[in-house]
């Protein structure tokens, strides 16, 4: 999957992030995320938008979204379209409360123009052991190109979130699922068509 990073060279990064730093004992919640954000780009992470980048790559031949995002620790997803060409991403599980922001995901009127009118499920990736989180699943994300087909997907990308709710992402890992991982999550798909 191509998506684009966030690009600022690394040692402006660098040189913002030390700039942060020397105001810690005044910093308000958008300067600590601020920070954040310059620190994993001075190390060399990768950040991305990634409800940005689902907008950017639009619809499939299908007319519904090529990309989905969804919290690691869910199954399956589920998308909820409008007939104004916007649509919701969620999990199965009642989204309230302070879970409302990691497992719901909304897209407004407009921004998928020409989307059709239906809802769908898809099959969340399997993460592998090498790139699993060792605790805090529900603090991760996974984007991946969406199959609205229940066919298990292909090469996900593993997500964490910097900042409480806005659309700057941390890449912590991607991969691509091999044939005996898709044929097993195949066989224990949560839902079937």
């Amino acid at each position: 999957m191509d998506v684009q990073a966030l690009t600022i060279p690394r040692d402006e990064a660098v040189k913002m992030w030390k700039k942060y730093q020397t105001h810690k004992h005044y910093q308000s919640p958008i300067d600590a995320e601020i920070e954040k954000i310059y620190k994993a780009i001075a190390h060399g992470k990768l950040v991305i938008n990634a409800l940005a980048e689902i907008v950017k790559h639009g619809l499939d031949d299908n007319k519904l979204p090529k990309l989905a995002i969804a919290r690691a620790d869910e199954k399956e997803l589920y998308l909820r379209t409008s007939g104004v060409g916007g649509c919701t991403m969620s999990g199965p599980r009642w989204v309230n409360g302070n879970t409302a922001r990691s497992r719901y995901f909304e897209f407004a009127g407009g921004t998928f123009p020409g989307m059709q009118m239906r809802d769908q499920k898809a099959i969340v990736p399997h993460i592998p052991p090498d790139i699993r989180p060792k605790r805090g699943l529900e603090n991760y994300h996974i984007l991946w190109e969406a199959d609205w087909t229940y066919e298990p997907p292909v090469d996900p990308i593993l997500l964490r979130r910097l900042g409480k709710t806005g659309d700057i992402w941390l890449v912590v890992g991607a991969w691509d699922l091999t044939e005996v991982e898709r044929a097993v999550m195949a066989m224990h798909r949560p839902f079937r068509s």
